[in-house]
């Protein structure tokens, strides 16, 4: 039995950037209830709570996007995709690679016969350059599933010896 692990980072973020994006949406937040008190006092009480929701939800979204990051793993013949926060890792996908029906990069996907079939799709990748991505289609009880990551190439030479079979 072999590992082999990959870590996808984010592009680091500077901490000023990320308080500035933070503090950014707490004063747009904040703007739209002075217009709200404006109109009437109760929806700006109504919209203070509104916009604390809003607030917290946006800045653990920001954070969550920038600070977590990917990790893939072969494990024999086993893909696990988790997402790591922190000291906390979340497996998102875990699948054997004999059941991959489908492997291949992203860019020579016919775009087409993917909008006809259905299937809910993964995405574990960290850049918007889409010349490093793969694309990987299962089925598992019925349902269709699809996954795009990065990955490198000992990870993608295990994937495709498993697939040549």
């Amino acid at each position: 039995m072999y590992i082999i692990k990959q870590t996808i980072k984010q592009k680091r973020l500077s901490f000023w950037k990320l308080c500035l994006m933070i503090v950014g949406t707490i004063i747009i937040l904040d703007i739209s209830l002075i217009l709200l008190k404006i109109v009437s006092p109760i929806l700006a009480t109504i919209g203070a709570l509104l916009s604390f929701g809003l607030a917290v939800c946006a800045c653990l979204y920001i954070i969550y996007r920038r600070i977590s990051y990917y990790n893939y793993k072969i494990i024999g013949d086993e893909l696990i995709m988790e997402r790591v926060f922190g000291r906390a890792s979340h497996s998102f996908l875990s699948l054997k690679l004999s059941e991959l029906e489908l492997f291949e990069a992203y860019n020579k996907i016919d775009i087409e016969r993917v909008k006809e079939k259905k299937a809910k799709t993964y995405k574990f990748t960290s850049t918007r350059e889409t010349k490093n991505w793969y694309m990987g289609e299962f089925t598992r009880g019925g349902d269709s599933y699809r996954f795009i990551f990065e990955p490198n190439k000992e990870l993608l030479n295990a994937i495709k010896s498993v697939m040549s079979y």
